[in-house]
């Protein structure tokens, strides 16, 4: 049973706008490149371009071609966290945490809070896992929890209703 369903929005405009630019950049410097064959360290011009290239493919496949549905379900032992990843019409649920299992749940509204955080949770050893559908949010959620004796941080986007079901005990 569904307690609760949220499917996080990206901003697709700006991801759309980035990769363009990645690709439209890559293309142009490998056609300096190859119009000016004899010039100097044309190597590195070539590099910089596949970087280029190699980014706009990350981008598109990591953030503009999956989407995220985060849903509690009520299971046998309590409620269930379930993080299911949408690509090409292909459902795969990638995480499921039970509520209780949930130590610390913070809300991360700034870029400096979100490097504090992945400070503290380097120094802890703790695997993390972050199912943002953008790579900018505005405000993050990051969950600490220990799952089958194993310390994780799992790292959301923002929504009200999430950070009050999680943050309640009695679920």
């Amino acid at each position: 049973m569904n307690l609760y369903e949220h499917i996080p929005q990206k901003n697709s405009s700006r991801l759309s706008t980035l990769c363009i630019t990645l690709f439209i950049g890559s293309a142009v410097v490998f056609g300096f490149t190859t119009v000016l064959g004899d010039m100097p360290f044309r190597w590195v011009f070539q590099l910089i371009a596949l970087g280029m290239l190699t980014a706009g493919v990350f981008v598109t496949s990591r953030y503009i071609m999956k989407s995220f549905i985060y849903r509690i379900e009520q299971g046998e032992q309590g409620a269930d966290l379930t993080v299911t990843e949408i690509q090409n019409r292909h459902r795969i649920t990638v995480c499921r945490i039970s509520v209780c299992n949930v130590e610390n749940l913070r809300v991360l509204d700034d870029k400096d809070s979100y490097r504090e955080e992945k400070k503290m949770i380097k120094a802890e050893h703790r695997k993390y896992y972050d199912y943002c559908p953008d790579p900018f949010p505005r405000k993050k959620l990051c969950l600490r929890v220990t799952e089958c004796g194993e310390s994780l941080a799992v790292f959301l986007s923002y929504d009200k209703e999430l950070e009050n079901i999680l943050g309640r005990s009695d679920v």
